[in-house]
């Protein structure tokens, strides 16, 4: 019933454009099942959309193995589209392309090969967004465009060449696929900007030979690189480092100057080579780790509080502590002190983020039993954060039309109030833990929140 109603109801929208004679900007078409007796409808859908001026098409068509839509070849002479998403369905021979306009194309869960790739390539003289995510049947992919800005490969199975030729390309993205092996060439990308590799099988010469490649380099994300031992990343260009889940790191030589973003997630500190002084802003989380490895490669606490020195107190960035169920936020880097516990989330940020977003990205998603502030003794922003907790009204007027489990923190919080270490009955290692140091406590404001279950 619901199904029938829904394609009367796509069916309807397009007969009345039909009538109006009216174009169609975007038409997005997911369905959730597929069986042979729509191809027809849909056949009839695409091609009033080609006809009616379309510009953005997003099409997800499950596949069976019996039970297959292919994409009538209507859409690839569709001149008027800039952005084509097709996921699920089969493509055919794509003999003849030409979509002359077409700027963006993904394509998502389809078998493809080489053929098609250069066709497309042909076929669409202005791409210059180029995505393939869980694709199959190829197995070398080369893409020659002067048009070219970014490059996503995601989980295409069975790929083991990939070589952009395009001096304008500016992102690149690779997601490899478990245990195969893949040789990616981007030597003649010398504009490239932004590079994300995740790649279990990028070994410590293939990433210094990449890196060679980009003397403009801005951004470089690294996760699950599980194969990088010692690696040395050295650029005046480099703004943004991302070090995540590279398990077997053990050294990374950082001589990034102008870098002004860092994360790492992990259970080492194999970065303490970097001159933190410039960051703007930091993410380090620590997994779960045990004290001592057998090769010595255990995390240490002081190696972490010795680099968390190097930051420039004068810039007044906030330092923030996060473990299990509490938070806590230094208003001054200076004299901070880290719980020497294994499953830590620390955050630098920069002084000019707004309280609103402070406790947005802190209290959104998690709700710590208590959220604790250091600062000065002539700081108003212990007052300023419990003010604007317990000052948010029983029924928050933001995120009225938010369903229940994408409501922020303010519609869970049910108080806050401020807790006398001195005197509180709470015993737990975190409130010992805050109380061991006279310097913390004499400047420490800890409120206790109680939340609403979700």
């Amino acid at each position: 019933m619901k199904n029938e109603m829904f394609l009367n109801f796509v069916d309807g929208t397009l007969q009345s454009r039909i009538e109006q004679k009216s174009s169609i900007q975007k038409f997005m078409l997911h369905l959730t099942s597929y069986n042979l007796e729509l191809s027809d409808l849909l056949n009839q859908w695409i091609g009033t959309t080609t006809k009616s001026n379309i510009q953005e098409l997003d099409l997800y068509i499950p596949s069976k193995k019996n039970s297959s839509y292919y994409l009538p070849q209507t859409v690839f002479t569709a001149r008027t589209l800039t952005a084509l998403r097709i996921s699920g369905c089969k493509l055919g021979a794509c003999n003849y392309i030409n979509m002359s306009n077409l700027q963006k194309l993904c394509i998502q869960k389809i078998h493809i090969d080489e053929e098609i790739i250069q066709n497309l390539i042909l076929g669409c003289p202005l791409i210059d967004d180029m995505r393939l995510i869980y694709c199959s049947g190829l197995k070398t992919l080369l893409l020659s465009s002067n048009r070219l800005n970014r490059v996503d490969i995601h989980c295409c199975h069975g790929l083991k060449k990939v070589e952009v030729k395009s001096p304008s390309l500016q992102t690149f993205w690779y997601h490899g696929k478990g245990s195969m092996r893949c040789n990616i060439n981007l030597a003649m990308c010398k504009s490239l900007k932004s590079l994300t590799l995740e790649d279990a099988n990028i070994t410590d010469d293939l990433l210094k030979n990449q890196l060679s490649n980009f003397p403009v380099l801005e951004q470089l994300i690294l996760s699950n690189c599980d194969a990088l031992h010692c690696v040395m990343i050295s650029s005046h260009q480099l703004k943004t480092l991302v070090l995540r889940g590279c398990d077997e790191l053990r050294e990374a030589n950082i001589d990034t100057p102008n870098l002004l973003s860092f994360e790492y997630r992990g259970s080492k500190i194999p970065f303490s080579s970097l001159n933190p002084s410039g960051l703007r802003e930091a993410k380090l989380y620590f997994e779960p780790s045990t004290l001592h490895n057998v090769d010595g490669s255990g995390f240490s606490f002081n190696k972490l509080q010795n680099f968390l020195r190097k930051f420039d107190c004068s810039k007044g960035l906030k330092f923030i502590v996060r473990s299990k169920e509490n938070i806590i936020v230094h208003e001054d880097l200076r004299d901070i002190l880290v719980p020497q516990v294994f499953d830590l989330k620390l955050e630098i940020i920069k002084s000019s983020t707004s309280l609103e977003d402070i406790l947005d990205n802190l209290l959104r998603t998690w709700h710590p039993e208590t959220l604790s502030i250091v600062s000065s003794t002539t700081s108003d922003f212990p007052e300023q954060v419990y003010k604007k907790m317990v000052d948010r009204g029983e029924e928050p007027s933001c995120c009225k039309y938010n369903s229940l489990n994408n409501k922020c923190w303010q519609h869970f919080l049910m108080d806050a109030n401020i807790e006398n270490l001195d005197d509180t009955e709470i015993e737990s290692d975190w409130i010992t833990w805050l109380k061991s140091s006279a310097t913390m406590v004499n400047q420490l404001t800890c409120l206790r929140l109680n939340w609403k279950h979700r």
